[in-house]
């Protein structure tokens, strides 16, 4: 953590969704595998992104992992997510973006 000030750790908050990752991350893995993998394609600029899964929910991106834990990428929020329903409403967004921009 060696790129954070120690006032900057001070004045953090915590995850806003820390509480909901355990709900968040399965539904979408297994639910809404496909999108995840359209947009892994679409914003993370991931070829084949069969295999990713989503491993952690943060406020301002969705980190995915392959099934090894390894080759990472991270899915930028159109905007910062403070609430889980929120999560749903900005992904369903960037769905759409990739569903008009892949026609």
């Amino acid at each position: 953590m060696g790129w954070v000030s120690a006032s900057d750790y001070d004045d953090g908050q915590p995850d806003p969704l820390a509480d909901s990752m355990a709900e968040i991350i399965p539904h979408m893995n297994v639910d809404h595998k496909d999108e995840l993998v359209m947009l892994a394609r679409r914003f993370a600029h991931r070829f084949d992104g069969s295999d990713d899964h989503q491993s952690r929910s943060p406020r301002l991106s969705c980190p995915l992992k392959n099934r090894e834990g390894m080759r990472g990428a991270r899915i930028a929020f159109l905007q910062e997510v403070r609430e889980a329903t929120e999560t749903t409403k900005v992904l369903g967004e960037m769905v759409k973006q990739a569903c008009s921009q892949a026609d």
